[in-house]
């Protein structure tokens, strides 16, 4: 009788310990920014990834892409968040991109998996830097985009620093063609399509 109480009392004290200690805090999500390359836009997916696997300069034919986003999911598998970034290349059109997304994550270890989907719209500004483009219509256009996200990242603390990539495809849900003068000759450029992507993300868990 008196080794059942003195087991019992033991188990309700190391009870009382294990919640008395302050447990780590979880992370509400992760601020992120990221640094990489996108493709301009294409015709079809097919031939944006074609163009990408088979241009032997890919990186120099390629437009630089920077931008943040903040991933929310207090703690649960679900994922929301909003995104930002900005397109840029010498002598081509700027671009920029405002989205909301939605998905899951998975954590395997310190190992991070995202599935994202992403909606919202996608501007380009100046179709180019040379004095001798001169566009006959507004300078920026805006079309609304649906597009997936899927990620990776490792993470390095909880919360912490988390360090991965990120690779993307946007569809533009139309397009438009631009009338434009060069050197005093009427032409024009269509504008929308889809297009892809990889960047490298370093993000902290807050």
């Amino acid at each position: 009788m008196r080794r059942l109480i003195f087991t019992t009392a033991l188990a309700f004290t190391a009870l009382a310990l294990a919640l008395a200690v302050p447990q780590p805090a979880r992370a509400l999500g992760t601020i992120e920014g990221f640094y990489g390359l996108t493709r301009p836009p294409g015709t079809s997916f097919r031939s944006e990834v074609s163009g990408a696997a088979n241009d032997p300069h890919v990186f120099s034919n390629s437009l630089n892409i920077a931008g943040a986003d903040v991933l929310l999911d207090f703690g649960g598998p679900l994922e929301l968040g909003a995104i930002g970034d900005i397109t840029w290349k010498h002598n081509s059109a700027s671009q920029t991109a405002l989205g909301a997304l939605l998905g899951m994550k998975f954590e395997v270890g310190g190992v991070r998996i995202d599935a994202l989907g992403e909606a919202g719209g996608h501007r380009y500004g100046n179709l180019a830097d040379n004095p001798s483009v001169v566009t006959k219509s507004n300078a920026d256009q805006w079309f609304a985009y649906l597009g997936l996200r899927p990620g990776i990242a490792f993470t390095f603390g909880k919360p912490g620093m988390e360090l991965g990539l990120w690779t993307f495809v946007r569809w533009d849900l139309t397009n438009k063609r631009v009338p434009i003068t060069v050197n005093d000759v009427n032409s024009s450029v269509r504008l929308g399509g889809p297009s892809v992507g990889a960047t490298v993300r370093l993000g902290f868990g807050f």
